[in-house]
């Protein structure tokens, strides 16, 4: 009976001493070129230098995981990102996009050639793009150059709303 008060009273006192275990963090990474790695470190993402023509529009894109931003990136230098709740609370997940899903995001009605093998072409993604920053969302899809990768893409205007939606938390690899 002693030790049984004596095992509670340790696991309480442990309890109130460091708390209770939080959830683990969700990163997320964005490969590019050292320079700009360090930018974004100080800064965060540059909204003017966000492009037009990238698949969704104007946004930050990152990737679930480290292969996946090397695959799609623009250098050897790969930012760790903290996710922020933002993110998981609104995101709408096209990695495995329906035609009901698409059509409810877009408004597209005619989805002939637009995806393939859950790729979705970049004509589209525009509209999908367009639609997710009118609604506040954030995009979950399929990479395109690593099939098995997941990447998000972070409207301009979201991310403008919300700066700390995500926060460059390290820098690895690269010169």
């Amino acid at each position: 009976m002693k030790n049984r008060y004596m095992t509670i009273t340790i696991v309480l006192l442990f309890i109130f001493q460091f708390g209770f275990v939080p959830q683990a963090e969700a990163f997320l990474f964005h490969a590019t070129h050292r320079a700009v790695a360090k930018r974004i470190m100080k800064q965060g993402f540059s909204k003017a230098r966000m492009r037009a023509s990238a698949r969704f529009g104007k946004g930050v894109y990152a990737s679930t995981k480290k292969k996946t931003a090397l695959a799609e990136g623009r250098g050897a230098t790969v930012i760790r990102l903290k996710e922020g709740k933002y993110i998981r609370r609104n995101s709408i997940d096209l990695s495995n996009p329906t035609p009901a899903k698409l059509k409810k995001v877009s408004g597209e009605q005619d989805l002939r050639g637009k995806v393939k093998k859950g790729i979705i072409d970049p004509k589209l993604g525009q509209k999908l793009g367009k639609a997710a920053s009118e609604r506040g969302k954030i995009i979950r899809y399929r990479s395109a150059r690593d099939p098995k990768g997941t990447n998000i893409f972070v409207p301009k205007n979201v991310y403008r709303k919300h700066p700390g939606i995500v926060k460059a938390d390290r820098i690895s690899g690269g010169r």
